[in-house]
């Protein structure tokens, strides 16, 4: 069971950060934790009165339907439908991140998608471009039905679709498995639309300008990053940590139980020394 503490602790350190970063402002946004069937979310007017200083007591905790278990209903941030729908629409996400991120909100008032073409969006959310939803009145259930749409049509496009859309003037919805999650997707859809904007400002229509990707990554590849890599070939003759002259063997598990034993006997050697 996650900790009480730990989760409000999280709720305000990510809203300090999306102040910070101007992925949020003090007019408004909102984070939201699941954690079973009790929903974290931090108190309306967070930006306008403490301009995201939260202290962890600040945080509103209720059930899945809004039922206030620490906190006063009439307290929870007034986007809290769409965070709740999100939840009981999506079993597998655990965090809700609505910010006013500048640069994305740049393409959303213009009614544009934002595309994918940083290698960070790429890599987090994938090749589908950030749509918007229609405009509806922010906080309403129509809001909150609107949005679940949306990422109901990312997931029919792929089935373990990150989940992020813009709201056209108002901001952005990004939704995960946990607030970490819920934050990069923010943080890096909002990066892609910085390179956009600032291309756009610094290049025009310069023909010399190449715009085009020239490699697209497979998600094979892509999920190649996370493995661990040898730097050194086998075979490849070495100083080693004891000072020895060693021969590379590869990354296996004996190679690692190796070294550890080493160490450890240098250790005892030296220990036994001492005494």
């Amino acid at each position: 069971m996650t900790n009480i503490k730990n989760i409000r602790r999280s709720i305000c350190e990510i809203g300090k950060i999306l102040y910070d970063r101007e992925l949020t402002d003090s007019s408004g946004g909102n984070i939201s934790v699941r954690d079973g069937d009790k929903v974290y979310i931090n108190p309306r007017r967070t930006g306008h009165d403490k301009q995201w200083q939260l202290e962890e007591d600040d945080i509103i905790v209720t059930d899945l339907c809004k039922v206030p278990l620490i906190g006063d209903i009439d307290a929870i941030s007034r986007e809290a439908a769409t965070h709740y729908y999100i939840y009981h629409n999506f079993p597998d996400i655990g965090a809700v991140i609505h910010g006013h991120p500048i640069f994305i909100m740049t393409f959303g008032a213009a009614h544009m998608d934002l595309p994918a073409v940083s290698e960070g969006t790429r890599a987090v959310l994938g090749e589908q471009p950030i749509t918007n939803t229609p405009e509806v009145l922010p906080g309403s259930t129509e809001q909150a039905e609107e949005v679940v749409k949306n990422f109901q049509k990312r997931r029919d496009i792929e089935s373990d679709a990150p989940l992020i859309c813009s709201l056209p003037y108002h901001g952005t919805f990004a939704a995960g498995g946990t607030i970490n999650d819920a934050f990069m997707y923010t943080e890096v859809a909002n990066n892609c639309a910085k390179i956009l904007v600032y291309r756009q400002t610094m290049f025009g229509n310069d023909p010399k300008a190449d715009f085009s990707i020239h490699r697209r990554f497979s998600k094979e590849e892509i999920a190649s990053i996370e493995t661990s890599k040898d730097v050194c070939r086998t075979g490849f003759v070495y100083r080693d940590a004891f000072g020895n002259e060693t021969e590379y063997g590869g990354s296996q598990k004996d190679d690692k139980s190796e070294t550890i034993k080493k160490i450890t006997e240098e250790v005892l050697k030296k220990l036994q020394t001492k005494i």
